[in-house]
């Protein structure tokens, strides 16, 4: 401690920052009549000294620096039955388009601008401790902080007329009630005394100078050297930044409500509490900024169970806690005052989690981190060790390697003991969010509540043509698409578009914490489910609108969904989609997506006029493309296989049912085009593979190819294997009905090859007909035993071998690793 202290000091001296006139700000602010009490969000040293401090002085009001908008929820805060991680939740929806952030922020005019923010609470943070000290002692207690929703900006596309910033402003999302954390960082006095004490972070600065436990510290003392630090922070940060974060009007908006609630009470300024972030003490008493008025739109607030990870950094929480799980661990040990005791707990809690992962942790090895935290903290000025030092110990002394590679399973226990896995609870006397109650009342009426109420898992089998399934898989589907991880799919058959199974699902279901949070997330969306997907959904269409696959794919999310109004809307995008993309992978699985969506419109007895000319394009266009496929890299020959397969099982659909007559010959055309002009073997093999299966060219020109490569030169001989890779990946009946005539193609090719061309192309013909199934295996064999008179010999799909074939044959492996070594397969 006495090295941050000097630290401190070098500080103020190299920013040449006047110590008097801090002090005398200080003084100024300690003195007031007002009780002002410095704090850091999620601080459990300033939880401690605040709440013996409230218990001495027994105010009549504490105001506290929270979402002023949130009020009336702090019965249900301070609620016994509420037990933190908790956290306010408060949105707003600009109905009216004040801001002119409809069609900017959302997808579109007339989907209104939302905003939301969280204000969490840790059982060990100041404010709560605050609120549940107040409520004990039967004080008032009133949150001052400006409503989020006041600070939003009126969209303005003149740049030159927003504040320039030293950082760019973020995105309009979700954000949290304030940030100082930022404000502090950026300071060039929190820079230059991180540099001279040589801490590594905001954290391990302030743990050092505060969080540590002192016997011989007291209330006061915290209480004036936060300020002096603060201070000095403020007194160095840039003003633009402070303008740009709304800081000036929050900090006016602060005062003002702490004079009208004194006020309101007629009290002495003596009998109140002021609990605020430490920059904001520092307030300027005389601030002529104007405050922001309260904007006209719908405002929902609440209070929402909250968890330990959602909490944490690791989650993108700004004003977060990196470690609350090892904080809640400090603030039990008798509330931060016996640190030795609560990191001693932490390292066999780390150990026990490591042990799981797999790592061989031993006594010694706890030992030996103990002392080497307790040295590292003495090294570095602390006269305990701190969070930074337990790391740095449990690295030092348990990772016996690079910690990215044999580390990896001690830095997940860590992390596991850091954050935890804790789940806070709200009293039921707070009405739930409507879109909670929603999805509750929906479980019941669709008879999924045991998921909930038992905490089972649930296997759902069901028939879309059946009333209830229908409306259980739209529940779900809506669900799904919100991320709300109530469980998932784990069968919907697409493929049978002319028989029932295109209308069965299977569904594994799960209860998890999780789902409230994912449900308190998509409040902004809607009331309900329905309302909140669909708002949604709307957002999701605009993009990836010019991918046929992406968009025809959002187009059987609006049937699951049973959106019927919006398929339209769908479908013309989809149509745009079609006639601009060029991927022949994406216009394939477009076109799947459509015959599907085809049946359920015959079954559904819905219009599909339009449907049919979409499908009709879109296959059209694919055929198009398909020469674009002739010398695809081999990264993406596999998506091309399995798009072509797609083409020709739509092909043999054609006419049948309500599927439209699809041109054969437009198809056939491409693939010829396709293969004539590819040099990659293995797409030559396909293509010519897909027009043997299709009947197009008999099975004795196929072979005739094959047998071509017998007369090549040796680099060109070795793509053989290439080309029936190719070839078995597209075609399999016809190979069957012409294996013969296969086998005494590769016959030839095997016997005019030299040996180092037959072991280069063995791998790739192993791979080939590897593709086949076990039967056609068989009857390969069996037609090759006949053909060479072995078909009285045992089955050669079993071969047993001599010890001294084994080692020949491994022999001949050897020989083909270092041949293939020479040979580069890029095309």
């Amino acid at each position: 401690m006495i090295q941050s202290i000097d630290s401190i000091q070098s500080t103020v001296d190299e920013l040449q920052i006047d110590p008097d006139v801090i002090q005398k700000q200080v003084d100024q602010v300690l003195n007031d009549s007002i009780y002002w009490f410095p704090i850091r969000h999620h601080s459990l040293t300033a939880a401690r000294y605040l709440e013996k401090l409230i218990l001495t002085r027994k105010p009549k009001l504490i105001l506290i620096e929270g979402p002023y908008e949130s009020n009336p929820l702090i019965p249900y805060i301070v609620d016994r039955d509420s037990k933190p991680p908790i956290a306010i939740y408060s949105s707003y929806r600009d109905d009216y388009n004040q801001f002119g952030l409809a069609g900017i922020q959302t997808v579109s005019p007339d989907i209104p601008a939302r905003f939301s923010c969280w204000f969490p609470f840790l059982s060990y943070s100041p404010e709560y401790v605050a609120l549940k000290t107040a409520h004990k002692i039967k004080a008032d207690s009133v949150f001052i902080d400006l409503p989020h929703y006041a600070l939003i900006k009126k969209y303005s596309p003149n740049t030159d007329e927003q504040i320039e910033t030293e950082e760019p402003e973020p995105d309009y999302k979700p954000v949290q009630q304030s940030n100082d954390e930022g404000l502090i960082i950026s300071s060039h006095f929190y820079q230059k005394f991180t540099q001279l004490a040589g801490f590594k972070s905001w954290d391990e600065t302030w743990d050092s100078l505060f969080e540590v436990y002192q016997s011989k510290r007291n209330s006061e003392d915290f209480r004036r050297d936060m300020a002096f630090f603060c201070a000095c922070v403020r007194a160095t940060t840039d003003m633009k930044r402070i303008i740009a974060d709304g800081i000036l009007e929050r900090e006016a908006f602060m005062l003002k409500t702490i004079e009208q609630e004194i006020q309101k009470r007629a009290l002495s300024n003596n009998d109140v509490i002021v609990v605020c972030g430490g920059f904001h003490i520092f307030a300027d008493r005389h601030n002529i900024v104007d405050i922001p008025q309260f904007p006209e739109g719908t405002v929902y607030t609440t209070v929402v169970p909250y968890s330990f990870f959602r909490i944490s950094e690791l989650s993108g929480y700004s004003a977060g806690n990196r470690a609350p799980q090892y904080y809640q661990l400090l603030w039990e040990q008798d509330q931060g005052t016996k640190p030795n005791e609560a990191g001693i707990q932490y390292i066999i809690n780390v150990f026990s989690h490591g042990r799981k992962q797999g790592e061989s942790l031993s006594s010694a090895d706890a030992i030996s981190v103990t002392q080497t935290s307790q040295f590292l903290a003495n090294l570095r000025g602390r006269n305990v060790p701190v969070l930074d030092d337990l790391h740095d110990a449990l690295m030092t002394c348990c990772c016996k390697g690079n910690p990215l590679e044999q580390g990896i399973h001690l830095q997940k226990a860590i992390a596991l003991v850091d954050i935890g896995n804790k789940i806070g609870r709200v009293t039921s006397k707070l009405t739930k969010l409507p879109v909670l109650s929603n999805f509750y009342d929906l479980l019941e009426e669709l008879e999924l509540q045991d998921i909930h109420h038992k905490d089972a898992r649930m296997n759902l089998d069901l028939d879309k043509r059946k009333d209830k399934d229908t409306k259980r898989s739209i529940f779900l589907h809506r669900l799904r698409f919100l991320q709300v991880p109530i469980g998932e799919i784990i069968d919907a058959n697409r493929t049978g578009i002319l028989t029932g199974t295109l209308f069965k699902e299977k569904w594994r279901l799960k209860w998890s914490p999780k789902i409230e949070e994912a449900l308190i997330e998509i409040n902004l969306y809607g009331d309900s489910i329905e309302t909140a997907a669909l708002h949604k959904f709307k957002e999701e269409l605009s993009k990836d609108s010019s991918l046929a696959q992406a968009t025809c794919q959002k187009l059987i999310q609006a049937i699951d969904m049973d959106f019927p109004d919006i398929v339209m809307q769908v479908e013309e995008i989809c149509g745009v989609a079609i006639d601009t993309d060029s991927h022949f992978a994406s216009l394939s699985h477009a076109l799947t997506s459509l015959l599907v969506l085809n049946q359920y419109a015959l079954f559904r007895k819905l219009p599909h006029e339009r449907l049919e000319s979409l499908i009709l394009r879109c296959f059209d266009r694919a055929c198009f493309a398909i020469p674009n496929t002739a010398n695809v890299s081999e990264e993406s020959q596999k998506e091309v296989i399995f798009a072509l397969l797609g083409l020709a099982e739509a092909l043999q659909l054609s006419g049948r049912g309500n599927v439209p007559e699809l041109d054969r010959n437009l198809f056939l055309q491409h693939l010829r085009q396709a293969a004539l002009i590819s040099v990659s073997p293995f797409m030559c093999g396909a293509f010519w593979g897909m027009l043997t299966e299709l009947r197009e060219l008999p099975i004795e020109e196929l072979t005739s190819l094959i047998s071509a490569y017998a007369k090549e030169q040796p680099d060109k001989m070795v793509q053989a294997g290439d080309f029936l890779d190719g070839l078995m990946s597209v075609c399999r009946t016809s190979i069957m009905v012409g294996a013969p005539h296969l086998i005494d193609a590769i016959d030839a090719l095997l016997t005019t090859a030299e040996w180092d061309a037959f072991l280069i192309m063995l791998p790739k013909m192993r791979s080939a007909f590897e593709r086949l199934h076990q039967k056609q295996r068989d009857t390969i064999a069996e037609i090759v035993a006949k053909k060479f008179g072995l078909i009285d010999s045992k089955p050669l799909t079993s071969l047993v071998a001599s010890l001294g074939t084994e080692a020949m044959i491994a022999r001949i492996d050897g020989q083909l690793a270092e041949i293939m070594k020479k040979w580069s397969f890029d095309e």
